[in-house]
């Protein structure tokens, strides 16, 4: 036999050992589970499916109507675009106030709170008298928990939380996209800029207010994930590294409008997901730190499982997820605050934070005597 076969059956021996490697290593799922799992894992599909190509989804459908789908097609998508943009403000105004009750509701988001499980855990009440800023942490990769508790009606925030409504803050864009942007404000989500938290939080908490008589909720708990895509890059499980310490933004804003600021933790939220190391640095992080620079996206190479094996895929993994909403700090109104104001209570709020997630992480860490919160 001549070296060339030789060589030809050595590569593919080395191909079918790879092969047979990686099918020993995944972890398969059994095929005999309750239904209800079933659903529990559908759901989170259906998610993960939403976040990732939902927007590319009804950009085609768009595209199909205008340009595929005659004269009735285009007739729609130009009375839509009029409504779009005598709507435009909309994510800032906060007219659509909490969103769709009914959307809210959907028995599939019981079924996506309970596939991880995600639980709301209160420390205080907290009176409807007043407007929060939630201050959220970590992000994780996607901030899987902090969405079923804030812009669903899974795991009942209006219940622990009566006459406040919550309004889960997102990138702009996204309220941008045809269709796209009316299922974000069914989710009773709001823009992430400056004018549109301020306007929130500004609103009047007096039960015969306009705003008030339309959902009957008397105040706003504006859900702010601090870290934003940033803090994506640093999710891995096991750590809790947070990007905090140059986010003062959220801290200025609270000072000028009285607004109770409210730290919130989710343990777990890094768990569901998998990344690829990244250290700072590295060629990898050097490229998702440019693609975020311009793009404001973190692209983060993520891992979670399939349909029928727990080894790779998009769906996230089942991780208890217990989000902890901390006492409020009383804030009084500053309409020009000085740096120092901002420094002071921003020092304040990463007290309480931290005093929060050492309070709680002994229930909802393992070994959690060697986990120690990371603020960068």
């Amino acid at each position: 036999m001549n070296e060339d076969k030789i060589s030809f059956l050595r590569k593919h021996v080395v191909i079918i050992n790879y092969v047979r490697s990686f099918l020993k290593s995944i972890k398969f799922a059994p095929i005999n589970v309750p239904f209800n799992q079933r659903c529990e894992v559908f759901s989170a599909f259906l998610f993960i499916s939403m976040v990732l190509f939902a927007e590319a989804l009804c950009v085609l459908i768009i595209y199909f109507l205008l340009f595929h789908g005659g004269l009735v097609g285009q007739i729609f998508c130009i009375g839509y675009f009029a409504f779009m943009i005598s709507d435009i403000k909309a994510d800032e105004t906060g007219i659509r106030g909490q969103g769709s009750k009914w959307v809210r509701s959907w028995k599939w988001w019981k079924y996506y709170a309970n596939y991880f499980p995600v639980k709301l855990i209160k420390t205080v009440d907290l009176p409807p008298n007043k407007n929060y800023l939630f201050g959220c942490f970590p992000h994780a990769i996607i901030g899987c928990g902090l969405f079923a508790n804030f812009a669903t009606n899974a795991t009942g925030f209006n219940e622990n939380f009566p006459g406040i409504r919550s309004k889960m803050c997102t990138l702009s864009f996204h309220f941008y996209v045809p269709f796209f942007r009316e299922l974000a404000f069914s989710w009773g989500l709001m823009s992430a800029k400056y004018v549109s938290i301020k306007q929130a939080l500004s609103q009047s908490t007096n039960p015969l207010a306009v705003a008030n008589q339309a959902d009957k909720f008397t105040s706003n708990a504006v859900v702010l994930v601090v870290g934003g895509a940033q803090e994506a890059l640093m999710s891995h499980p096991g750590k809790y590294e947070i990007f905090i310490k140059s986010r003062k933004g959220f801290i200025k804003i609270a000072l000028e409008t009285g607004a109770s600021l409210v730290p919130v933790f989710s343990f777990g939220e890094t768990e569901v997901y998998d990344q690829t190391p990244n250290e700072p640095g590295s060629k990898v992080r050097r490229f998702q730190e440019a693609f975020k620079k311009w793009t404001g996206v973190a692209p983060a190479i993520f891992i979670g499982r399939g349909f029928f094996q727990y080894s790779f895929g998009l769906i996230p993994r089942r991780a208890p997820i217990h989000t902890i909403v901390g006492a409020p700090i009383a804030v009084e109104k500053i309409l020009s605050p000085s740096k120092e104001d901002i420094d002071n209570l921003h020092q304040k709020f990463i007290e309480e934070l931290e005093k929060l997630f050492e309070e709680h992480k002994r229930k909802y860490i393992p070994n959690a005597e060697n986990v120690k919160l990371i603020m960068r």
